[in-house]
């Protein structure tokens, strides 16, 4: 009896292994434990379970196969392809969950966490999908157990910090999901990127959205007119880096360190550190310079405090172009420099304007700096007067502003003078250059009619009394004189006191005569008093004029 019984159950056995898939298209055969279409639509079930743990059984605790069951990880199966990387590209052993794991995964391209995390794994630009799928031991609310609804990344991802999304891959597919399709916010759960980018298509950043324009009252600390001073060169000299004249990138000096995309390091500048200049003495205690060699560590030149850690490094920019040591106080020194005469200062006055003038005005007044006469720059009662940056009798010998390039007393000259010709276009504090010149002074800087007139007729210029007074000079035969040949003009009785010389700048009266004798058979002399010039004698013209002028206890005036 037992026999035949189990002769009958092997007669069943071949009915009952086929009857599954003889009756069921879809079931799967003998050899195989899905359906054939298992290969498209096994994704949503292999998801659906915790820790694939209904794969494990089959595939191994690794997936990578067990058994009869093929590795999950093969690059291909049965002609198909499969998962090269393997069906999860991460541990699942609670190790990923840790931001520094996970976190440049994420940051380098959000798609791609998309497609299993996401309730709408393929959507594009402007599709705000939630990232609120899988994660079984965070209650399967995916990203969003840890970074909160709509968000994919840690809140405070502008930095600064280690999770700054300078370095994000991908950024025109990745941000563009909740940020809006033109990173604009425009139908986004993101805020718009425009807000401190001043392009989303080269992503320049837009320094004013953390700084104002430029660093004021808006920020952490006010530095009012600070980084307006050229010397300062913005915020080089202190911090190290400024923003490119062009905008949106960053110029910085060699021990500054900037942003590495590749590496994702942040630099000086997101680091959270206030990077300051050891070059200048930085002084965290009173935030100001002890060794700034253009002003003292005083209260007028101290900010406040920012609060935040600073970090100091060697930026350079604290040197000057000239000694501190007080030895360029002297005008033998200084002087040349100021005149574009020198190497170290090609353009002259203009060099010594970003130290020494105070900024943003017209006019400058030429009063900052050099510590050593009470940081009242070039203004100080021993040197130079108020609104004045050169000696105040500039026309005098070694001094006088007539041996400048006419190019660079164009350049300088206008600064307080206004215009070449000075007709002030706007109020000047410096005369009108033709008070002196009554051509324009560029196109004839120098011209004996400035102060004398032709000849010299007392019409002088208006409060001077010398050198126009009239005198003998419109007599017959002293006009003639000074309208003859060169050899007879002026130098005739001044001899010696041409421009450039001792003689002609000379203020005291009377003015020097030293008669010049063309003639041997000159007999003129003459004899000068604090007041007055008697001549005595005769002076015979060589130049074609028959002419006898005799002297007999002649004054002048």
């Amino acid at each position: 009896m037992i026999r035949r019984f189990a002769l009958l159950l092997l007669l069943l056995i071949p009915f009952v292994m086929t009857g599954c898939s003889d009756g069921n298209s879809s079931a799967p055969p003998s050899t195989q434990a899905h359906p054939f279409d298992w290969y498209t639509t096994h994704r949503p079930a292999a998801t659906a379970s915790p820790e694939f743990v209904d794969c494990t059984g089959c595939h191994g605790a690794d997936l990578m196969g067990s058994g009869g069951a093929p590795s999950c990880f093969s690059a291909s199966f049965d002609g198909r392809s499969c998962h090269a990387g393997g069906p999860v590209p991460h541990p699942m052993d609670g190790t990923f969950l840790t931001g520094s794991v996970h976190g440049p995964e994420a940051k380098a391209d959000l798609t791609f966490c998309q497609k299993c995390h996401s309730d709408n794994p393929t959507g594009g630009p402007g599709t705000n999908p939630r990232f609120n799928v899988g994660i079984d031991s965070q209650g399967s609310t995916g990203c969003e157990a840890c970074h909160g609804v709509n968000y994919a990344h840690p809140a405070a991802w502008a930095g600064p910090n280690s999770t700054f999304h300078y370095s994000a891959g991908n950024i025109q597919n990745a941000c563009t999901l909740c940020h809006g399709a033109s990173l604009d916010g425009v139908g986004g759960v993101g805020v718009s990127c425009l807000g401190c980018h001043t392009s989303v298509s080269a992503f320049t950043l837009d320094c004013a959205a953390c700084h104002g324009t430029p660093p004021g009252a808006a920020d952490i600390v006010d530095h009012g007119g600070v980084s307006a001073i050229t010397s300062h060169d913005v915020c080089t000299v202190c911090h190290g880096m400024k923003e490119t004249t062009t905008g949106g990138a960053f110029s910085a000096v060699a021990n500054y360190a900037l942003f590495d995309k590749a590496t994702d390091t942040q630099g000086d500048h997101w680091d959270g550190n206030i990077n300051m200049n050891s070059a200048t003495g930085y002084n965290e205690t009173n935030f100001g310079c002890d060794t700034a060699l253009c002003h003292g560590n005083d209260a007028a030149h101290q900010l406040s405090d920012s609060v935040l850690p600073v970090v100091t490094a060697d930026f350079g920019g604290a040197n000057v172009p000239h000694a501190v040591d007080g030895s360029f106080l002297l005008g033998a020194n200084h002087g040349p420099a100021v005149k574009a005469q020198t190497a170290a200062f090609p353009n002259g006055l203009l060099d010594c304007q970003p130290c020494h003038a105070e900024a943003g005005t017209d006019n400058p007044r030429f009063n900052v700096g050099i510590n050593s006469i009470s940081s009242t720059g070039c203004e100080n009662a021993a040197c130079h007067p108020v609104n004045a940056a050169h000696p105040s009798g500039w026309y005098d010998v070694g001094a006088k502003h007539s041996d400048i390039a006419v190019a660079d007393l164009s350049a300088m000259c206008v600064l307080c003078h206004v215009s070449a010709a000075g007709g002030p276009a706007s109020p000047a504090v410096g005369p009108a250059c033709v008070t002196c010149h009554p051509a324009d002074p560029l196109a004839n800087p120098t011209g004996c009619a400035s102060c004398h007139n032709t000849p010299p007729d007392g019409g002088a210029v208006a409060g001077n009394v010398r050198p126009n007074r009239q005198g003998q000079h419109n007599r017959a035969g002293h006009t003639s004189l000074i309208n003859a040949t060169p050899s007879l003009t002026c130098g005739r009785c001044h001899t010696g006191a041409g421009v450039g010389t001792a003689l002609h700048f000379d203020t005291t009266n009377p003015a020097d005569v030293t008669l010049f004798h063309p003639d041997p058979t000159d007999t003129i002399s003459a004899v000068s008093t604090d007041t007055n010039t008697t001549c005595n004698g005769a002076c015979h013209l060589t130049n074609g004029i028959d002419a006898v002028f005799t002297h007999d206890n002649k004054v002048w005036y």
